[in-house]
């Protein structure tokens, strides 16, 4: 295929084809047509290639909305983690990497990260929320007090109902620091109500936490809240133990 047509006359076609919402289409057209002679391409050639770059794109949008909408503190991934740097977490690599396929999503599996600060609970699950953001899954990712501080202006203000939703709707929670700081009652019913309502619909909970479940009764004000929360959580999930060197000095 050869173009014959003048500069002047891509432009408006860009223009066409953004004003379509084909902004990918319109960012490629111009090199596409350039190259069409010396490639040899056809006129479907074109247009399918075309159809590509709108593709690629829109998933590439898609992915930066889905970090956006997460509301990582920072992004960490799986990469950039040193699992031969302990042998404790060397033995871990093999069960985590696997949920990187993100079946665990489907199956409602609650991935439970439990170890003493600064042993890469938090690195390896926002590493895995960022994965789960790359295949254009919804995610947040937040911290117990913040999610519970977030909740309880939203009931102050009468907008609770609206608050829960992105909690509870999201394809993967990502919670850190679950059951580190006590909670008082309101918050803990809080709690109970994310966890109960996700377990319902069977989505994705992730948690970090410093604590073993039985020490769990410290934080919470009433023990068999505390047991049902842990026992919907458990329940259907992958638990890493997190002990060994500390990795947070590590990196230092």
């Amino acid at each position: 295929m050869r173009y014959t047509g003048d500069e002047s006359d891509i432009e408006v076609l860009a223009e066409k084809l953004r004003w379509l919402r084909l902004p990918g289409m319109a960012r490629a057209i111009k090199d596409l047509l350039a190259r069409a002679a010396s490639e040899n391409l056809t006129v479907a050639n074109v247009i399918s290639r075309l159809c590509d770059e709108e593709k690629d794109s829109r998933i590439r949008s898609s992915v930066d909305r889905r970090i956006k909408d997460a509301r990582f503190p920072e992004v960490n991934t799986v990469d950039a983690f040193d699992f031969d740097f302990d042998p404790a977490r060397k033995k871990l690599r093999a069960r985590y990497l696997g949920l990187h396929d993100l079946n665990f999503l489907a199956k409602g599996i609650n991935p439970i990260f439990i170890g003493a600060p600064g042993t890469g609970k938090t690195f390896l699950a926002r590493a895995l929320a960022y994965r789960a953001c790359q295949a254009q899954k919804r995610v947040v990712f937040t911290s117990a007090p913040r999610m519970l501080t977030d909740l309880h202006g939203a009931d102050i203000h009468g907008s609770l109902d609206r608050a829960l939703r992105r909690y509870v709707r999201a394809d993967l929670l990502a919670i850190d620091d679950f059951a580190v700081l006590a909670m008082d009652p309101a918050q803990a019913k809080l709690a109970f109500q994310v966890i109960a309502e996700r377990y319902d619909y069977r989505r994705a909970t992730l948690i970090t936490t410093n604590r073993a479940f039985k020490d769990w009764t410290k934080v919470f004000p009433d023990a068999l809240n505390a047991q049902v929360i842990a026992e919907r959580l458990t329940e259907r999930s992958e638990t890493f133990v997190l002990d060994g060197k500390g990795y947070r000095s590590n990196r230092a």
